[in-house]
């Protein structure tokens, strides 16, 4: 077949879809519908799984860290780090402490923002060349330097309108003077983007062990992932006595390839996304086949006697590729443009890194996807067609067909392909069905506290301007004061975490002999309980009286006083464990539980202290990981104290800024905005589903009625009743959604494993579920059968007739 004749029926093709455009736009936009949604979930795949990191040669970058795997991030203790010096394999080593919240005062309103703590290695280590400036010298990354920052880049279009003459500007950074002496470029990230970098000025002789430093490797050529790895853990394994584990508690390292740890947390989601995708993809087939069988069907008496007259299979099969070939490339294109759309809108909700803002929408990878799979699944429909204009199919439908309507196999070939319909749109139904059912579930689970009603927002007090538990107790309690003081204000707090989506581990040694090394702590001001509604059980609340130089004391939670205490914890001692000569804690009183990490796990323990009795080591640690959280309830619309929120800072602390003013209702909401998001999207591909699988009975099913016209007028005229008639019709339609809907519930439960995950106490065959799945499909099975059945009911024996 030569390349001239094709594109010679591919114009007589577009000339007849312009002048009749009805079967060939509703084949492009059912082939758009599959293309849009396949493209648009790998376009996520692609700039998140697939990209590799925005660095020169990223197969050489590794991350060094704990046996945890890809994905977690996970990260090396300070004094691990200093034992990796010319580590065999590496060429080069930078780090990342964990991120903290620091005040940066310039021009305008203080403000709260994200630093990461770098040494002078990590940009040279990633490749990374800044937009203006310069990285870090020796002698700013070194305990004791000079100051110095390098602005991220949002934060310098933000803050600076992109001035490529910050450079030199000093900014006030917690209290201290310190000169801009770079800019990061938009593209530098790792789990997420700072706003500033600052020396991380690790001391050389570092004893400190907590695991919170991020390590990555550029390796040398030649080296290997896996060699890295055993080189890391021989290294640290020979210091294992220094590090404080021996053989018989053993610590594993490994090195993992930064690509793998971009997107890798995302990757369970998008596969599931990508796996309903495809399904539709399926679907879209299956009724892009389905249209074109008919369309064969309708042409099919002509089509048999041009064949019995001596035209070749060639010239039969011809028309039917080249309308195969123009419907792959309109519906690649228009998947395309839809996918587009859809992704601009999405970038609202979805999370903020699978899609920054920076982001191009579509790769090579996702064209060559949307043509490659448009024009494929198109050609693969367009067979059907070529292969009924064949010499042998003809003569058959000659014999077979002729008047009496479709053929026997014509009519099983439809039906099967609506049964193909029903299973696909029943698998992505019930997955959609089971989803919404869990989220319904996690929404009335009581989280233990009352988020109506309550203002948050984020503060830091600069260590210069307030350097010990005094300091902060006193600006504590002025600045609950005057927020008190407000009218509409019903109560105020501050607190280290929120009651949602926020957690801090600190050890607590209970008795003699009992050590929690990783137990759920708070530092609360009085009326922390009150202002977020959680109930007092026991006991009495913190009051004013509890500060330094009072007896310290501590409020635990009942899940605490349970487990540790056999809910006999009033009058109990523990210790923070975070030295030796730590005061006992007694317990004064027992709240209730809060689900600290969301609807879907259990409260954990907690142990509450009065913030303004937080030793200064604690102060100090918590300093570096995690800021205060200050929290109104109000009267009325809590959104509209926001401004005057503001201003109440301003007041008691002008050169503190703050961050994250919200409703803590949106904290709430976002505990569940995963499973929301995966409901929401794969109810979209299900209902997709149910349309193409609705339109596809319809058409099967209004063929068949027209193609049997003669047939329905003689039954009439025998005295068939129109009820009986469409009956009949209804009843052949629904059997074949019945066979297919069975298909699909069992392909649903034995691929219930990619979907447990995502479930909130519900199982894969969960009733309620299943039973909205087949109700729907029925439902939409008798809706899409209605119309053809009532013109079958209708027909006229007399009209039927008169064309014998």
């Amino acid at each position: 077949m030569s390349v001239s004749i094709l594109l010679t029926e591919l114009r007589r093709s577009a000339r007849a879809a312009a002048h009749r455009p009805g079967f060939v736009g509703l084949a492009t936009l059912t082939l758009a519908l599959g293309i849009g949604a396949c493209a648009a979930v790998f376009a996520l795949i692609d700039a998140i799984v697939l990209k590799a990191p925005p660095y020169p040669q990223p197969d050489r970058l590794a991350v060094l860290s704990q046996s945890y795997g890809a994905g977690n991030w996970s990260a090396l203790s300070p004094q691990q780090y200093r034992l990796l010096a010319d580590l065999p394999g590496v060429e080069r080593l930078g780090s990342a402490f964990a991120p903290k919240d620091v005040n940066v005062a310039g021009d305008g309103e203080p403000a709260l923002v994200t630093a990461w703590p770098v040494d002078a290695g990590l940009l040279p280590t990633l490749g990374v060349g800044l937009v203006q400036g310069r990285n870090f010298s020796a002698e700013e990354d070194r305990p004791g330097g000079a100051p110095a920052a390098i602005l991220g880049h949002a934060f310098w279009q933000r803050h600076f309108n992109g001035d490529p003459a910050v450079i030199g500007r000093t900014l006030l950074v917690d209290g201290v003077a310190t000169p801009v002496v770079g800019v990061l470029p938009a593209s530098f990230r790792l789990d997420a983007t700072p706003d500033l970098l600052v020396p991380l000025a690790m001391p050389a002789t570092t004893r400190d062990n907590g695991t919170n430093l991020r390590v990555i490797a550029r390796l040398a050529p030649g080296t290997t992932i896996a060699a890295a790895a055993g080189a890391l853990d021989a290294r640290l394994a020979a210091h294992g006595a220094e590090l404080g584990f021996g053989e018989a508690r053993r610590t594993h390292f490994t090195a993992t390839s930064l690509a793998d740890n971009f997107g890798a947390a995302a990757w369970p989601v998008l596969s599931l996304f990508f796996a309903c995708a495809l399904c539709v993809l399926v679907l879209v087939a299956v009724n892009l086949s389905n249209l074109m069988l008919l369309r064969a069907v309708a042409r099919s008496h002509d089509g048999a006697v041009r064949a019995a007259l001596g035209a070749s299979g060639r010239q039969a099969s011809l028309p039917a590729l080249a309308e195969g070939l123009l419907i792959g490339l309109a519906g690649s294109g228009l998947g395309l443009a839809l996918a587009g759309a859809a992704l601009a809108l999405g970038r609202a909700w979805l999370p903020p890194d699978w899609l920054p803002a920076d982001a191009a929408l579509f790769g090579p990878r996702v064209w060559l996807l949307a043509f490659g799979a448009g024009i494929g699944v198109a050609a693969l429909s367009a067979a059907f067609g070529a292969a009924r204009a064949r010499g042998d199919t003809a003569v058959r439908e000659l014999v077979a067909g002729a008047r009496s309507g479709l053929s026997r196999g014509s009519g099983r070939l439809g039906r099967s392909l609506v049964v193909a319909q029903a299973a696909l749109a029943t698998v992505l139904l019930a997955s959609a069905t089971l989803l919404a059912h869990s989220l319904l579930r996690l929404n009335r689970v009581d989280l233990g506290f009352d988020a109506g009603g309550v203002l948050v927002f984020r503060l830091n007090p600069s260590p210069g301007l307030y350097p010990d538990a005094a300091a902060i107790e006193d600006f504590s309690r002025r600045l609950i004061d005057r927020l008190r003081a407000e009218p509409g204000v019903r109560d105020a707090a501050l607190t280290t975490n929120l009651p949602i989506a926020s957690q801090l581990n600190l050890p607590v040694s209970i008795g003699a002999d009992t050590e929690v090394s990783a137990m759920q702590f708070r530092a609360v001001s009085p009326g922390s309980f009150a202002t977020f509604g959680v109930p007092l059980l026991a006991g009495r609340d913190f009051a004013d009286s509890d500060r330094t130089g009072a007896e310290p004391v501590a409020i635990v939670n009942a899940a605490f006083a349970r487990q540790y205490f056999g809910d006999d914890a009033l009058g109990k001692t523990l210790r923070l464990a975070l030295e030796s000569d730590a005061p006992p804690l007694r317990v004064v009183g027992v709240v209730g539980d809060v689900r600290q990490f969301g609807p879907q796990e259990d409260a954990p323990p907690i142990v509450h202290v009065a913030l303004a009795q937080l030793p200064d080591p604690a102060l100090a640690l918590l300093r570096q990981f995690i800021p205060l959280n200050a929290a109104i309830r109000v009267d009325g619309d809590a959104a509209l104290f926001a401004d005057r929120a503001r201003a109440a800072l301003r007041e008691v602390a002008p050169q503190q800024g703050l961050a994250a003013l919200r409703l803590l209702e949106r904290d709430v909401a976002d505990a569940t905005a995963g499973q929301r998001m995966n409901a929401v999207l794969i109810g979209l591909f299900a209902g997709l589903a149910l349309l193409l699988a609705g339109v596809g009975l319809y058409s099967v099913t209004a063929v068949a009625v027209a193609t049997r016209r003669r047939e329905y007028g003689v039954r009439a005229a025998l005295g068939a009743a129109p009820a009986r008639l469409m009956r009949g019709v209804v009843d052949g339609a629904l059997r074949d959604v019945a066979i297919g809907l069975g298909i699909g519930l069992l392909v649903a439960l034995g691929a219930s494993r990619l979907l447990e995950r995502f479930l909130f106490e519900i199982g894969p065959a969960d009733p309620a579920s299943l039973a909205i799945t087949v109700a729907a499909l029925l439902l939409a099975g008798l809706l899409a059968t209605a119309l053809p059945a009532l013109r079958a009911a209708r027909e006229s024996p007399l009209q039927a007739l008169r064309g014998d």
